[in-house]
């Protein structure tokens, strides 16, 4: 995730969107739009985007708009929208670089069904891998909300609802889920989550 989930989809133009506006929230950008704005298409929706706000906004935007989070700002294809906008901000070096960095960064900030949703979409992850990839990625996010168990468990089972019949990506986060707890155990985390979780 480092080197920019959608890098190898970037197509370079040589084009370049310069005007960028203070930093907000996809939400704050919303309440902003103009009345038609879900009757563009993707590309014309990033590309007003562009024009009013930061690399950073952009990319929040991109995310929580294709995850259905803004209904009055829709997304219908994540990796049209992204790579448009990394095409476009191709000929600057630091706008690229913090578009790439907040749209790497979003989906950690996600909970177990959304961030499924992102990887989905984008293309980041094979798929016959999207389960271990997860459940290894997930103990990171624990710790950085500081999770209870009983949090934990109904985020697990959000997700395992949202996995509906695909019980193969299900059970592959739970193995890789399993093995970082066990590679993990013994630090930081209340000894509570990894009694609750390591054999779970």
């Amino acid at each position: 995730m480092k080197n920019g989930f959608l890098f190898r989809m970037v197509v370079p133009l040589g084009l370049i969107v310069a005007s960028v506006a203070c930093s907000r929230t996809a939400e704050e950008q919303s309440a902003g739009l103009p009345s038609d704005f879900n009757s563009f298409d993707d590309v014309s929706k990033v590309a007003y985007l562009m024009k009013n706000s930061t690399p950073d906004s952009v990319a929040r935007f991109i995310c929580e708009a294709s995850l259905g989070k803004l209904p009055d700002a829709r997304i219908d294809t994540f990796a049209i929208a992204a790579a448009y906008a990394y095409e476009m901000y191709s000929g600057n070096d630091s706008s690229l670089r913090v578009f790439s960095e907040e749209i790497d960064r979003y989906p950690e900030t996600l909970g177990l069904p959304d961030k499924m949703k992102i990887y989905f979409m984008s293309g980041k992850s094979d798929p016959s891998r999207m389960g271990y990839q997860l459940g290894l990625e997930y103990l990171n996010h624990i710790r950085e909300n500081a999770m209870t168990v009983d949090q934990i468990k109904a985020e697990i089972e959000a997700f395992r609802q949202a996995c509906g019949e695909d019980s193969v990506t299900y059970k592959r986060f739970l193995k890789g889920f399993n093995i970082v707890l066990k590679h993990d155990h013994g630090n930081d985390l209340p000894e509570e989550i990894y009694d609750s979780f390591i054999n779970y």
